[in-house]
């Protein structure tokens, strides 16, 4: 297997090249990665799966306020504030990972 060239930050090429034993690392380092951010979204999605089915009916998600138990949310602005809240603490979580 021919190996490409390792450049350094500027792009210049050191003339140094990767052999086969580190290229199957990078890979196994990235597929690790990649499986370990699959297996943390999905304990999230699991444990917020969790918190819905613990959650009282007639209480709304956002505030704890009493709402209709057909509903989540006891309006459209707690609807809103909680499903931005929801995608700031996921973008964060992102950036961690």
């Amino acid at each position: 297997m021919a190996a490409g060239a390792i450049t350094v930050h500027d792009g210049r090429d050191t003339l140094e090249r990767v052999g086969e034993d580190d290229l199957v690392s990078v890979s196994e380092a990235a597929y690790l990665q990649a499986a370990l951010v699959r297996q943390r979204l999905r304990a999230e999605q699991e444990a917020q799966a969790r918190a819905l089915v613990a959650m009282p009916l007639g209480t709304c998600a956002n505030c704890d306020e009493r709402c209709d138990p057909a509903t989540r949310y006891c309006d459209h602005d707690c609807q809103s504030d909680h499903i931005q809240r929801e995608g700031r603490l996921a973008h964060a979580s992102n950036l961690r990972a």
